[in-house]
């Protein structure tokens, strides 16, 4: 058996790989070697799902592809419809030829370019996502791809807003075991504020053994009943002073959810409180300091305005729910730059057993147990 070493996880995918893969006897493996047969497996179903499409997309009979797979017509010809992806993102599927992207972030990107009608735009979109596709997760790349196609086309985004909001809809889905799931599909804001609405009931509810989210859910129900009670909740949207004022239609900022349209963000602006955030030249927020262990309400703002709300451990989108001294007080300031907003799962995985630095231009640098290494930086607006 050929030994597996992390440099595997370079090498394109290719007929030897596919064989190494499914040679191997994956309980002789050390816990290292697994991870990196497991990033090698992965490239190796996006290559073979690239191959799939491309199969798809020059076979015309569907019904033949359908009797052939074992799958509804219906499916396959979805599927083909979506196989122009292969020549509507040309770089993008390319990543996905050499395995650096998976299916599931092809289709973000093609999901959130599939109206643009102006080819041009989308190839600025193509260009500007495979640039950065391989390092982001799922949700970082829909949110960046949601960004640059609102840059391309501010007019065109606010107009699909506009048309987006007829698709707001209550959709009742069966499930095993007497359990359902209630689908809403809502404004962004809307629906923001709602779920912070419900947090703040599940906060306040007494401690038992139900989770957040169980809590959530039955305070969901209390407020469908009429049993719910007023609340205030605070939705962060950083929007340009250019924007604020008409003269561009950039897209602003909903923390937790990404990019909204100009013209969203503009009539917020009008009906809520706003306060000026300073950039550095590297366009992310200024810090603010003070000498004590606990910040300020103005300093925990501007640490999450500083990560653009989401949590700071690589790959996750999770809402900040805890901040961190990352050289831990009193020798690390608390500051906005040097306080760190985490998830509650990262904030417990940084003081278990990750090694956690930060820069002094913001990049925070994270060692796991295998000694891999990876890096995040402030939100750049």
């Amino acid at each position: 058996m050929e030994e597996i070493v992390r440099e595997l996880e370079s090498m394109d995918p290719s007929g030897a790989v596919v064989d190494l893969v499914l040679g191997v006897d994956v309980s002789s493996l050390s816990d290292e070697e697994r991870l990196t047969l497991l990033v090698v497996t992965r490239k190796v179903m996006a290559a073979l799902h690239y191959v799939e499409l491309n199969l798809v997309h020059e076979i015309e009979d569907t019904t033949e592809i359908a009797m052939a797979v074992h799958e509804p017509e219906q499916s396959v010809v979805r599927l083909k419809e979506y196989s122009d992806v292969l020549g509507r993102l040309p770089l993008c599927a390319e990543l996905l030829r050499r395995g650096e992207i998976d299916a599931r972030r092809l289709k973000t990107i093609d999901d959130r370019v599939i109206h643009l009608t102006n080819p041009e735009l989308v190839a600025r979109v193509d260009q500007a996502m495979a640039d950065v596709a391989p390092g982001l997760t799922r949700t970082q790349l829909a949110r960046r791809a949601t960004k640059a196609v609102a840059e391309a086309d501010p007019l065109g985004y606010d107009q699909r807003r506009q048309k987006a909001r007829e698709d707001r809809r209550v959709v009742f889905v069966p499930l095993p075991d007497g359990m359902a799931q209630l689908r809403i599909t809502l404004n962004a804001l809307d629906a923001r504020e709602a779920y912070d609405v419900l947090t703040q009931d599940a906060r306040a509810l007494v401690k038992d053994d139900r989770t957040t989210d169980q809590k959530r859910a039955d305070a969901f129900l209390d407020r469908f009943l009429g049993y719910g009670i007023d609340r205030k909740v605070k939705v962060h949207v950083t929007i340009s002073m250019e924007t604020l004022m008409g003269l561009t239609e950039e897209p602003a900022l909903l923390d937790g959810y990404g990019p909204i349209a100009a013209d969203s963000a503009r009539e917020l602006a009008m009906h809520g409180p706003w306060r000026g955030l300073l950039l550095d030249e590297y366009h992310r927020a200024s810090e603010l300091s003070r000498e004590l262990y606990r910040p300020t309400a103005k300093i925990k703002e501007f640490a999450e305005l500083n990560a653009g709300g989401v949590c700071s451990a690589p790959g996750c989108a999770s809402p900040i729910q805890e901040l961190d001294h990352t050289i831990p007080w009193p020798k690390g300031e608390t500051s906005a730059t040097r306080l760190k907003g985490y998830c509650t799962w990262h904030h417990h995985q940084k003081h278990a057993n990750h090694s956690v630095t930060l820069d002094p231009d913001g990049t925070l640098h994270w060692v796991t147990p295998q000694g891999r290494h990876y890096t995040t930086t402030p939100h750049q607006y």
